[in-house]
């Protein structure tokens, strides 16, 4: 963030949040473009891959958008301008441009009228082929009818109804499942899981007055089983493999208004069942209630998820960005055995691992699977 003192203007530029990102997503506004704003009011809500934050104006005056909702812009860049009238802060807005985009390279200046367009059709300017050396509002006119032309199909059909402009929260799960796609070879493979074990180590605590989870028993296991299986968190990036540090893994938690979350569960190869019971019900407290922070989001090198429906045998989960695996797991159910002694009833799951492909096989994924059972299951084992 700077303020250039000579024009009495200040930009808002993409702040760096973590020490590791190169961009971050500009998710809402939360004033209007062109109107006034006070110092210290929240501006604008920004995201990375960490945490997610409100920006407030650090002076004064006429708010100028400098990109659309939904922009990922690396860090450093102007997201915003505030002076003491619109008319100074679009001079300092195109001077700034030019001053920082000499070369060829760089997008091209825009004119207030095509600024002013772009930021009400939410379009990204960098988008937008311009017909000189400036981006005029007739780039952006040009721009919209051939996006609208190609929508056209959907907009036109009349079994159709537009319900209306997806929430900032689906269009944050859309873009991170787009990221994944593209970067990662995804297969899926199903396993059943024995979890006789995980309901004696419930049936245990809850009869000493601690309470415990299935989810809870899988991430204990997940502890004891990750470190033998490098390859299931690592992740792929520009042809180099990267290995986590830690066994943190995340879990999915759907809240009250149907957006999922996925706080993470850190060091798991070091909780206890107690611990990790603890830590799994204040995250998840945090997460229902829309107050999850930096630390208790991102990093996770694997996530797990449940779906306890009954009925529900199986599903497939979607890894997240830089992640190798996800684990699944359906609901709960009795499975006959034959034994020595006759038919017994034994408790199963179904669980599905969706895996890269490019750094696993099916082979080691059994393996994991079969370790994992084991981990479930110390007696039986």
């Amino acid at each position: 963030m700077k303020q250039a003192s000579r024009q009495e203007i200040w930009v808002l530029r993409a702040p760096r949040l973590n020490a590791n990102d190169d961009t971050v997503t500009l998710t809402r506004w939360l004033a209007a473009d062109r109107s006034p704003v006070a110092a210290g009011q929240p501006i604008a809500e920004i995201e990375t891959e960490k945490a997610t934050m409100e920006v407030a104006a650090e002076t004064g005056g006429v708010l100028l958008h400098a990109v659309a909702a939904g922009t990922r812009r690396p860090i450093g860049a102007p997201l915003a301008h505030v002076g003491p009238s619109l008319a100074a802060v679009e001079v300092a807005r195109d001077e700034l441009a030019l001053a920082e985009a000499p070369g060829r390279d760089r997008a091209p200046a825009a004119t207030g009228k095509a600024h002013a367009l772009a930021a009400a059709r939410g379009i990204d300017l960098g988008t937008v082929r311009p017909s000189g050396d400036t981006i005029k509002e007739r780039d952006v006119v040009r721009h919209l009818a051939q996006r609208d032309e190609a929508a056209s199909e959907t907009d036109d059909d009349p079994r159709l109804v537009l319900v209306g402009e997806a929430s900032t929260h689906q269009h944050r799960v859309a873009r991170d499942l787009r990221e994944a796609s593209r970067t990662g070879l995804f297969t899926t493979l199903a396993y059943c899981l024995d979890l006789r074990g995980p309901e004696r180590m419930i049936a245990t605590e809850l009869a000493e007055g601690r309470a415990a989870s299935l989810l809870a028993a899988l991430l204990v296991a997940l502890g004891k089983t990750l470190p033998s299986f490098p390859a299931l968190r690592s992740t792929l990036d520009r042809g180099n493999v990267y290995r986590y540090r830690n066994i943190d893994v995340a879990f999915a938690v759907r809240s009250p208004a149907g957006e999922l979350h996925a706080p993470v569960v850190r060091s798991i190869d070091r909780l206890s069942l107690q611990e990790c019971a603890r830590e799994c019900a204040r995250l998840a407290k945090r997460a229902m209630r829309g107050k999850l922070d930096a630390k208790d989001v991102g990093g996770a090198c694997m996530t797990i998820s449940l779906i306890p429906t009954p009925n529900v045998v199986s599903f497939v989960a979607l890894p997240p960005p830089r992640q190798a695996a996800i684990l699944a797991l359906g609901a709960t159910r009795q499975e006959v055995e034959l034994t020595a002694a006759g038919p017994v009833a034994r408790p199963v799951a179904m669980a599905t691992v969706t895996y890269d492909h490019a750094l696993c096989d099916g082979m080691m994924v059994a393996e994991f699977c079969a370790a994992l059972d084991r981990a479930l299951n110390p007696v039986a084992a």
